[in-house]
């Protein structure tokens, strides 16, 4: 399931956690890296999040995952090849709130919370502070990522997705909590990577719809994305928005957690119709019946793999609260059965976000 329905920025200070050496493969803890921190003078948010680097990853494909079950949680990486082994850990951190990757995995863009948020904002209720982090997987590096000199903002970010030329990080922001747990949003948003600049993307609708996980359309000025009807009201619909007119169009009725595959037209998505059961279109002709994906009824987050022949999910276990992982294939004419992959009776992992990446050597 995304954060949105399981329930800031402050900054790319000139500050950097600079990660030395970590733990061995599996779930070994990494060792401690506090002697490779260089900051400026002042408290940091970086080092409010308890951030510990694993290993770098080999050369290969991996998919990520972002598990809650323990405290730290963690980011780790799976061999697509054995789902169903060693999990090699790529970081830690107090809360991992949201977590997203560019397909060449170059860096993890997540969000972590503030541990001080009743103190600095007023805010007591649960995980309501959550800023954007950008981890430099090559350089071994944390920032937060805002402008320069920023320090916790009193918002939540999730739902993220790097544009496909890396500029930007599309995201869906809550802003301005209060003591009572009121908030603003969620509204889609994006980040500049080299700067922390935040823009929202479409103008304020106070008591409007949820705007939920925004994503450009790669070789267009396209923004596609879910507007989820508030409480009591139901209903989602997918839409898709140009970046410079501000011209909207409705891609599909019904249909929540658009997924942009590699190819850039096929989306795959939760029909909200039929027991949030994934399925795709052509963005191109979104009117074409809709291609079954998998029978498994309320499956969550979801993962493509780089060739857009395989997709992995996750499938909540209500009775375990954990997350089983399954695994589809394209067969040519229709997606395979479903295959339980990972099996969080054994595992006991929580899995909140998925994404898949290929390191190059």
């Amino acid at each position: 399931m995304d954060s949105s329905t399981r329930i800031g920025v402050g900054t790319a200070l000139t500050a950097v956690l600079a990660l030395g050496a970590a733990g061995a493969c599996g779930q070994d803890d990494p060792v401690d890296v506090d002697a490779g921190i260089e900051l400026d003078a002042g408290p940091s948010p970086i080092d409010e999040i308890g951030f510990v680097a694993g290993d770098p990853l080999p050369a290969g494909t991996w998919l990520l995952a972002n598990e809650w079950a323990g405290t730290p949680n963690q980011v780790f990486a799976l061999d697509p090849a054995d789902l169903g082994g060693v999990a090699r850990t790529v970081f830690r951190s107090t809360r991992v709130w949201s977590m997203a990757a560019p397909p060449d995995g170059r860096a993890v863009v997540f969000s972590s919370n503030d541990p001080l948020q009743a103190e600095r904002f007023g805010v007591t209720i649960g995980d309501a502070i959550q800023n954007s982090f950008w981890f430099d997987s090559r350089e071994r590096t944390v920032r937060l990522l805002a402008p320069a000199g920023s320090g916790w903002a009193n918002v939540n970010d999730e739902a993220f997705r790097v544009a496909p030329d890396g500029a930007h990080v599309y995201l869906s922001r809550r802003y301005d909590f209060t003591a009572e747990g009121a908030f603003q949003g969620w509204r889609l948003g994006r980040l500049g990577v080299a700067d922390g600049g935040f823009e929202f993307l479409r103008p304020d609708v106070p008591g409007g719809p949820f705007e939920l996980r925004p994503q450009q359309v790669p070789g267009t000025r396209e923004v596609l994305f879910e507007l989820r009807a508030r409480p009591p009201a139901t209903g989602s619909t997918l839409h898709v928005r140009h970046l410079d007119t501000g011209a909207e169009r409705l891609v599909r009725d019904g249909s929540g957690r658009p997924n942009l595959g590699p190819d850039g037209r096929r989306v795959l998505f939760a029909d909200r119709t039929d027991q949030q059961r994934l399925k795709t279109f052509d963005l191109q002709a979104p009117g074409d019946p809709a291609v079954p994906v998998s029978p498994t009824a309320g499956a969550g987050d979801a993962a493509w793999s780089p060739d857009g022949e395989t997709i992995v999910y996750t499938v909540f276990d209500s009775a375990r609260s954990c997350d089983h992982l399954e695994r589809v294939v394209w067969t040519g004419a229709a997606w395979s059965a479903p295959e339980r992959v990972r099996d969080c009776a054994q595992t006991g992992e929580f899995i909140t976000n998925l994404a898949w990446v290929t390191i190059a050597p």
